[in-house]
């Protein structure tokens, strides 16, 4: 096994020295539940900045023996299946190799290629400074500036709260309402409110009563949310931004939302979409992210998104595969257990442990799922990391260790949980609201009747249990992968919900 790696540091955008990310930022997951499975980490934080997960990564390379493996300052220029085998060619210090592999996984990320406006960016000569996030380099530099902030999502809301002490004034154009939670909430980690199960049970949950429960759990924060007038009082559960002080930024003052960003004018104005314009000193872009430079692989019509099925597998040739976290969705609780899910099922399919549809399966799925990828969908990645855990055969099997799986699933989001053999109940922090024996039974009435007798018969559920499912009414059967609600308008049907 060979690792490239362009930079000279291991980490990615967690590399201070790459670039790739911008000042200030920090996990949005907490330390319970971004690290791997087998490797706790070490750093006090309850969400890890930039260099404490560097940190983290390198101790986990030193522990399991991995750098050994990696040849940093190597920039992969070309892929090409060449006589059977990858050929993989490396460019390093301006002398280039290759050698040729079985199969080849992409790990290139998804943050590196950052959005920019249709209509392009000011001449030089309008005298107004552009800027993509990942080159924001922290708020002095900006200070008694008027500063435009464009993009409502988790950079844009960062990056406008961080300047508001420092800016003349911070004007933050916001396409829609997007529901900001804290990290902490009534005194718990915002990804320790609801287990696994409990995730979808939400769901059910009237968007206006979740909203109730919120301002029950924190008051002072969801007042001033409403205060400002940027909560969604129409949403769902899922889609999820974590940031704390964007909403007593605006709410007090210094930063100031105004409409979705349109265009810059030729004088360097930014026009908005309501039909005023402003000048500012800077604009901060946040955009979001172009998809990953596939060009390096040389495959027959290049590399589509549109051919990689389950977004991880290319589906000509699944020897292979990208795992990068799928660019055309909204991200939740993108940390390494999800990655290392991703990462085992890939490895369990080269190494034979699991299968893969045939190519016309592969093909169907495809087209019926990257199809219309302009169309964004909500990624819950906690619930992708049991989907990947059931293929790869890593979590229980649900329809021979039922009560192993169940009590993962139904457990607060704990990566040490997710060793074989290791799930141990970790009761949520407001399960309790939530009718979990519903979905339970929903479960196994989703395995077939002569599995439910089996698991009866071995002690893995009780009576009670098998009558309950088999009472589930058609249509309310819940796949065990706990498929999901991905879009804002409809939830998810069990075909959807079983792919991000």
């Amino acid at each position: 096994m060979v690792c490239y790696e362009k930079h000279q540091d291991l980490g990615g955008i967690w590399n201070p020295a790459a670039g790739g990310a911008y000042a200030g930022v920090r996990m949005q997951s907490s330390r319970m539940s971004m690290p791997f499975s087998d490797h706790p980490p070490g750093f006090a934080a309850d969400f890890p900045e930039q260099h404490e997960v560097q940190a983290y990564l390198h101790a986990y390379a030193d522990e399991f023996g991995l750098l050994d493996a990696v040849r940093f300052g190597h920039e992969v220029v070309r892929v090409a299946k060449e006589d059977g085998r990858w050929r993989v060619t490396a460019r390093s210090g301006g002398v280039t190799g290759s050698e040729d592999v079985d199969a080849v996984l992409v790990a290139n990320g998804e943050l590196w290629r950052p959005r920019l406006p249709d209509g392009g960016l000011p001449s030089a000569g309008t005298g107004v400074r552009v800027l993509t996030a990942p080159e924001y380099r922290g708020p002095e530099e900006f200070a008694g500036q008027r500063v435009l902030v464009v993009g409502g999502g988790v950079s844009g809301a960062d990056i406008a709260a961080d300047l508001a002490p420092h800016a003349a004034r911070v004007d933050w154009s916001v396409r829609r309402r997007q529901l900001f939670l804290p990290r902490d909430i009534g005194g718990a980690y915002n990804d320790a409110l609801f287990s696994y199960a409990g995730r979808v049970a939400v769901e059910e949950v009237p968007y206006a009563e979740y909203l109730d429960w919120l301002t029950e759990w924190t008051p002072e924060y969801m007042a001033m949310y409403r205060a400002t007038g940027l909560l969604p009082e129409a949403g769902f559960h899922g889609a999820v931004h974590v940031n704390e002080k964007i909403v007593p930024a605006v709410h007090g003052g210094g930063v100031h939302p105004v409409a979705a960003f349109a265009r810059f004018g030729d004088d360097g104005r930014a026009v908005l979409a309501d039909g005023t314009d402003g000048r500012y000193d800077a604009v901060v872009l946040c955009l979001g992210y172009e998809p990953p430079d596939y060009g390096f692989l040389q495959v027959p019509g290049g590399l589509r998104r549109e051919d990689l099925y389950e977004h991880h597998f290319w589906r000509h040739d699944p020897t292979l595969a990208v795992v990068n976290t799928p660019v055309d969705t909204e991200a939740f609780g993108t940390a390494c257990p999800y990655f290392e899910a991703i990462g085992g099922w890939v490895l369990s399919v080269l190494g034979g442990k699991a299968a893969l549809p045939g190519p016309d399966e592969r093909a169907e799925w495809c087209a019926r799922h990257m199809s219309a990828l302009h169309d964004r969908r909500y990624l819950d990645c906690w619930l992708e990391t049991i989907r990947y855990g059931l293929l790869s055969g890593t979590l229980p099997d649900p329809a021979v260790h039922f009560r192993a799986y169940w009590t993962l699933v139904s457990s607060q989001v704990d990566p040490a949980n997710l060793r074989p053999g290791k799930a141990r109940p970790l009761p949520a922090v407001h399960d309790g609201r939530l009718d979990l024996d519903a979905v339970r039974h929903r479960v196994l009435a989703a395995l077939p009747a002569g599995t439910r007798e089996r698991l009866l018969a071995r002690g893995e559920i009780d009576a009670a249990d098998a009558a309950a499912a088999a009472r589930v009414p058609a249509g309310r059967e819940l796949q065990p992968w706990l498929p999901y609600r991905q879009r804002e308008t409809a939830p998810a049907g069990p075909a959807e919900g079983r792919a991000a």
